[in-house]
């Protein structure tokens, strides 16, 4: 079975890195059927990543509008990372190594 992930960029506003992690870490792979891991990382100068691993892609998708309600609740913590991209850099696909 071919695995997914899904990662997103952002950026905190500045003097609001801690209630965005604190926020990041309340991310349940449990409310998210084919959610398989959960990983924040933090890049420095208030830069962050998350990674989610899916079972498949049909897992993915599924999830998809729900997880961008999650992004939503806290898009007020969120600086713009460039006009041309806005406050969240969304990519996904096919993990060809695990």
């Amino acid at each position: 079975m071919v695995k997914f992930a899904s990662s997103v960029r952002f950026k905190a506003k500045d003097g609001h890195q801690e209630e965005l992690t604190v926020h990041l870490k309340g991310f349940d792979t449990k409310n998210y059927p084919g959610a398989m891991s959960h990983q924040i990382v933090d890049i420095g100068d208030g830069r962050f990543q998350t990674t989610i691993v899916w079972e498949n892609e049909d897992a993915l998708i599924s999830a998809r509008a729900d997880l961008i309600k999650f992004l939503d609740s806290s898009r007020h913590l969120l600086a713009e990372i460039s006009p041309e991209i806005g406050v969240t850099d969304p990519i996904s696909g096919r993990i060809i190594e695990d």
